[in-house]
């Protein structure tokens, strides 16, 4: 989890490539010589560009369609093309380097990268494999709650206060969702999670919560226009991140956070 001494931190999570211009992002980090990686999310596509303020960018792109992974100048201009695509997600990771970090700390964080090519995950011991999926586990979770909050804030509700309300009354059933425990954590698109449920009560939890907070929405004559609206934009999530809902089953529980069909 997130709690661990990693050498990096989140500065911005899940921005839409609909209002970002990828190229432009990299090149004004450069100029401020930053140290970190750009993380990019696509429809079965993700890459992260690794920038060193004494190097030039290295990028790992991972077409997950033909389970394909690349580096090198080629693939950073097929992302800086497929990056022009609307409702891909982008997140910038800062490396939090001692003064006598050397090159080293670049390659260790990005071994410890949220996002990992799926090579990696075969090739890391069963730990290290866990690890990581919890990592995908809980940022897709984040993703998933951005989703309905974008709902819930077009019409015109306090998503954060309805949150922690249905949170906590989903405490007993699910005692990491207390927001009295701060286990569980969500704020701008991002989930951080300091316990360690099942992968199951996890999915129910999160999905539960989401429920509670639709249906507290879903009210009056626009319950229907919400739920729709809700729907939608899950189903554009849903072909966004298809396999990565199906493998931790988030998918069946769509239909159900909506309360109407999803796909």
């Amino acid at each position: 989890m997130h709690e661990r001494n990693e050498k990096y931190h989140l500065v911005h999570g899940n921005l839409d490539t609909t209002y970002v211009n990828l190229a432009a992002l990299v090149h004004y980090l450069r100029q401020r010589e930053f140290n970190g990686w750009v993380h990019v999310e696509l429809d079965e596509y993700d890459a992260d560009i690794f920038l060193n303020a004494k190097e030039p960018p290295r990028v790992r792109e991972t077409d997950h369609a033909t389970n394909r992974t690349s580096e090198g100048e080629a693939a950073l201009q097929r992302l800086l093309v497929r990056a022009r695509e609307p409702n891909g997600l982008v997140s910038i990771y800062e490396v939090e380097r001692e003064e006598e970090a050397n090159e080293e700390v670049s390659s260790t964080a990005a071994a410890n990268a949220p996002a990992q090519a799926e090579t990696d995950n075969r090739n890391a011991s069963p730990e290290e494999s866990e690890e990581m999926d919890w990592h995908d586990l809980v940022r897709l979770s984040g993703e998933l709650i951005a989703t309905v909050e974008r709902g819930a804030l077009s019409a015109g509700a306090d998503f954060a206060s309805l949150f922690r309300t249905v949170s906590l009354s989903l405490a007993d059933d699910y005692s990491f969702l207390d927001p009295g425990t701060g286990r569980f954590e969500y704020g701008n698109g991002t989930a951080q999670l300091r316990a360690k449920p099942s992968a199951h009560a996890f999915v129910s939890g999160i999905s539960e919560a989401l429920r509670g907070v639709v249906n507290k929405i879903s009210t009056g004559p626009r319950a229907k226009s919400v739920r729709e609206r809700v729907a939608l934009d899950l189903a554009v999530l849903a072909r966004r991140q298809q396999s990565k809902l199906a493998k931790f089953k988030f998918t069946p529980q769509l239909d159900r956070i909506a309360g109407t069909r999803v796909l």
